[in-house]
């Protein structure tokens, strides 16, 4: 079974995401900056609001670069915080995603 990981991929972690902000809008924001090929925004089921962080996907190096040398990004009136995303160091149990041959 081929599997995949974020490790070396364009990834971008959003913060300050505002309540009233979808992955939609995210999606439309970044893709100024290139392909966005995933945006995901994860909800609290018991508040049925989003955490108010995500992470865009993007297709290449180059176009998550584009969106990080942006300074201001701003939606619904909110300044977002916006990072590469850092490699999880895996630890115990835990099992990578990451693609492998067997």
């Amino acid at each position: 079974m081929a599997l995949r990981t974020n490790i070396g991929r364009p990834v971008a972690f959003v913060r300050k995401i505002p309540w009233t902000a979808a992955s939609s809008e995210l999606r439309e924001h970044f893709a100024q900056f290139g392909h966005v090929r995933k945006c995901t925004v994860p909800f609290d089921k018991e508040t049925g609001f989003h955490k108010g962080m995500g992470w865009i996907h993007f297709s290449s190096e180059e176009e998550l670069h584009n969106a990080l040398q942006q300074e201001n990004h701003v939606i619904d009136g909110v300044k977002l915080h916006v990072q590469p995303q850092k490699p999880k160091a895996l630890q115990g149990d835990q099992t990578s995603d990451e693609e492998k041959d067997f």
